[in-house]
């Protein structure tokens, strides 16, 4: 059982695919001062690279408090290095190239941008892979609010940026070791969550984990690749493709409770919720 901060509710395992986001719904276009001119320095993301490996994912003896939706616990192997985002992507790194600035707690541009749903996220990916001659992972109509992607091909072999999928953020996030939250058994050493904070953070304010990574747990929720289902048995370079309802998210937000903090924790939600404490990290193959 979850407490859900914003609902004033208590969420079963079951309900929990559709909550969370949890923060307030702003749907706003509104445009920032953002110059993206040809030539203009725009702020730069920083990576760690992740290689390949094999690990046990789900409700492992370090966890506590597990759903249903993170048992069995199943083998995964990963067959590609990576790199992952060593930090959630920022309000400055998106409205510098996006044009547009949709958080809600504005006017903090090296905090986690949130108020982006799933599609805004992949375009996001979408423009760094153009701005630096990559293939384009995703397929966008629309524009700021209003756009609409689907994935092209194959994530595992895209060479542009993208979101990580289900098994590589909680191969990350764990990075090698079977702690309860990403980095460390004490929250507070790691995650912005609800008993800390009434808001997001500047990122990297907070340990990292083993692999370098800051904020895995905690400050917004990431949107992932995969779509939201049960896990299937032991499986290499797993990925959901099979369409649903709902995208997956992973890390906890500052608004939610510590287990939702938890490496293992995975939730669900509609690809076009948009909620202050939901945001996301960007990959990219080796």
């Amino acid at each position: 059982m979850l407490l859900a901060a914003w609902l004033g509710c208590w969420v079963t395992a079951e309900e929990k695919r559709v909550v969370p986001g949890g923060g307030t719904d702003i749907d706003t276009d509104a445009d920032t001062d953002a110059d993206t001119d040809t030539g203009t320095t725009l702020p730069p993301l920083e990576w760690e690279l992740i290689d390949a490996g094999t690990f046990e994912m789900g409700c492992t003896a370090g966890q506590s408090d597990c759903d249903e939706d993170e048992s069995p616990t199943v083998t995964r192997t990963l067959t590609h290095d990576f790199y992952a985002g060593k930090y959630e992507v920022t309000q400055a790194q998106f409205s510098a190239r996006m044009g547009y600035a949709p958080s809600a707690f504005a006017g903090c541009g090296d905090c986690p941008v949130e108020t982006v749903n799933w599609h805004e996220a992949v375009a996001f990916a979408n423009a760094l892979s153009m701005e630096e001659g990559y293939e384009p992972c995703y397929s966008c109509t629309g524009v700021e609010a209003r756009t609409e992607c689907e994935v092209v091909g194959d994530p595992y072999q895209c060479e542009g940026y993208r979101l990580l999928t289900e098994v590589e953020w909680e191969f990350a996030a764990r990075c090698g070791t079977d702690l309860l939250y990403a980095g460390s058994d004490e929250i507070d050493e790691v995650a912005w969550y609800s008993d800390n904070s009434d808001e997001t953070h500047p990122v990297g304010e907070k340990i990292p984990n083993a692999c370098g990574l800051y904020d895995m747990s905690g400050n917004v929720w990431e949107w992932v690749q995969d779509w939201y289902d049960d896990y299937p048995g032991d499986t290499s370079d797993y990925l959901n493709t099979v369409s649903g309802n709902y995208r997956v998210l992973r890390g906890g937000s500052w608004l939610y409770d510590p287990s939702s903090a938890r490496v293992a924790n995975r939730y669900g939600n509609s690809p076009g919720a948009r909620y202050n404490d939901l945001g996301f990290r960007l990959a990219r193959l080796q």
